[in-house]
């Protein structure tokens, strides 16, 4: 695929440009869905010669070993010894002869020349440089090879799937067919054991991400999950290919026995309260990919620190230029007790109404009534120790809470709306949402950052590159908005998903504040107050100070 921004030729397979790092995309949703469905179905590599349709495997002798140092598949593999001959196939152990660059975030192993991941396009700077071995393959026709050669053919790109790395023909040995696959040795699945419950859950993840990549490809398991599975030395499962079947599987099958497996990873363990959620997060899950998230939920609950826990306050003041204060703000905070760990959820959001005469108190209220009624369910799911998809929880509240506004707005034929900017924060994460100019930011190891992004016309400027972030600032077209509650029938919910640890604190506010007090001094604000109330209060009176343009509202949360 050719990348649009610098024209570098990538392998169709790339999402991302390995040399500028631009995403791949395709010239229309259909044809990004045929070429993902071509691409999940190609080799790693280009081969040298490419093979139609293989009929029937036939037995047939294999043909006569290669000397050591012999080199196949265009110099890039290089013979180190024969190890044997098995099932008709020669098999030998080989090398590399270039490097890969290993991506840290994904795995997927890049060429050498590429700055950026194709896979997940994650700069590839710090990358380690690894020279693989790999078994080789060898029959005299790709028939023998199967189901090697399809797997090959079709591709699977995935860190705990020990799938063929290539496929391919090579005429200077009489058109011989060979089969790379990764090196890898361990241990059955059923010989392991975790160390905690955080290991176990961490498998299970793995494991079932890695089922959802074979289930998405239409590939399935053609033998038992204990014997489908290894594990390396250092821990990490594998998927291995002789297992990998051509055709689907009962993969509900396979989720019991994962689910069973689990549990009893997780009775060996200190934690083995936690197996019935840990199993519940795979039997219940309507496909893979839904446990592989739910399992990823959980690991970050049970990694979260033990006692971690939110203090918070919150003020609103009028202001010194306005008559009537149409911000609201909303606080939600709940704690749960599991295995003498303290847990808690709280829920803070913002709303800065606008339309006069009233109107912007109302939809500010209604914005958040509305807000906080879709959350129900969520909090309720949360006490019965299950895990919601915050983000996803966020966006729906907010596009309820738009309808309700908008609705609110055509009966009453005037033309209110309001921001909305919402953080949860729960486990050791803290999710941000947000529509309008109202802020979220984070103070963490004594810096404070915006996360949420403003939906105003000055930011668009500063996006285009015609302003700079202090002339925006005071820019005089810097209140109008491009997006906000109840003003459009559908709105866009921008979500942000941060780690946090204790001492970091949380911080929503309308623009009340930072249009008259600069982040800088917020800062200096939130590090010397010596609680969170007066810190509020502070922020408030500078805010007031510096000219009370508008209506101030300041929420601040600190994780102890």
């Amino acid at each position: 695929m050719v990348c649009p921004h610098c024209g570098t030729e990538n392998r169709e397979e790339a999402k991302f440009c390995a040399q500028c790092g631009a995403q791949l995309v395709a010239e229309s949703e259909e044809v990004e869905k045929q070429e993902t469905e071509i691409a999940s179905r190609e080799l790693e590599s280009v081969t040298a010669e490419v093979v139609a349709e293989a009929p029937v495997a036939e037995e047939a002798e294999p043909p006569e070993p290669l000397p050591e140092g012999a080199l196949l598949f265009q110099r890039r593999y290089e013979i180190i010894s024969f190890v044997g001959t098995h099932d008709g196939l020669n098999e030998y152990e080989a090398t590399e002869t270039e490097p890969r660059k290993r991506c840290p975030v994904c795995q997927t192993l890049n060429t050498t020349d590429s700055n950026y991941c194709e896979q997940c396009g994650h700069d590839l700077a710090d990358a380690n440089l690894e020279t693989l071995k790999v078994r080789l393959l060898e029959a005299k026709s790709p028939e023998s090879l199967q189901p090697y050669w399809e797997l090959a053919k079709r591709g699977l790109h995935h860190q705990a799937i020990l799938a063929p790395l290539a496929a391919f023909t090579d005429a200077p040995y009489d058109e011989r067919a060979y089969v790379a696959l990764p090196t890898v040795t361990g241990s059955p699945m059923r010989e392991v054991e975790p160390e905690d419950a955080a290991t176990a859950i961490a498998w299970a993840h793995l494991l079932s991400d890695a089922f959802a990549h074979l289930a998405e490809n239409e590939f399935g398991l053609k033998e038992s999950l204990d014997s489908a599975v290894i594990f390396t030395d250092k821990g990490e499962p594998f998927v291995t290919a002789n297992a990998i079947s051509l055709e689907p599987c009962d993969w509900q099958k396979v989720k019991r026995e994962l689910a069973v497996k689990l549990k009893s990873w997780l009775e060996g363990t200190q934690a083995e309260d936690w197996s019935e959620r840990a199993t519940a997060a795979i039997l219940q899950a309507t496909d893979w990919r839904e446990a592989a998230k739910a399992l990823q939920r959980l690991l970050e609950l049970i990694q979260a620190p033990p006692t971690m826990k939110v203090e918070f306050a919150a003020a609103t003041d009028v202001g010194q230029r306005r008559e009537h204060n149409e911000d609201s703000y909303l606080t939600i905070h709940f704690e749960r007790c599991h295995l003498d760990k303290i847990e808690s959820l709280t829920i803070l959001a913002v709303a800065d109404g606008m339309g006069g005469h009233a109107a912007g108190e109302v939809a500010s209220k209604l914005c958040l009534q509305t807000f906080a009624s879709h959350l129900l369910t969520a909090i309720q799911d949360w006490l019965n120790f299950s895990e919601p998809d915050w983000q996803e929880v966020l966006k729906a509240a907010f596009v309820e809470a738009n309808r309700q506004v908008f609705a609110e707005a055509q009966a009453m034929r005037n033309n209110m709306g309001t921001t909305l900017t919402a953080a949860v924060l729960c486990g050791n994460k803290v999710v941000f949402a947000n529509v309008g100019d109202s802020r979220g930011y984070l103070l963490q190891s004594g810096k404070l950052t915006q996360i949420t992004k403003d939906h105003s016309l000055v930011q668009q400027y500063v996006d285009a590159g015609l302003l700079t972030p202090e002339q925006a600032r005071w820019h005089p077209q810097r209140n109008i908005i491009t997006q906000a509650i109840g003003i459009e029938p559908t709105v866009q919910v921008d979500t942000f998903e941060v780690a946090i640890q204790r001492g970091d604190l949380v911080l929503l506010c309308s623009d009340g504040l930072v249009d008259m007090i600069d982040d800088s001094e917020i800062e200096r604000v939130l590090l010397s107050e010596p609680n969170l109330s007066s810190a509020v209060q502070t922020l408030i009176r500078l805010a007031n100070e510096a000219g009370g343009d508008d209506n101030i509202t300041v929420m601040v949360a600190k994780v102890v």
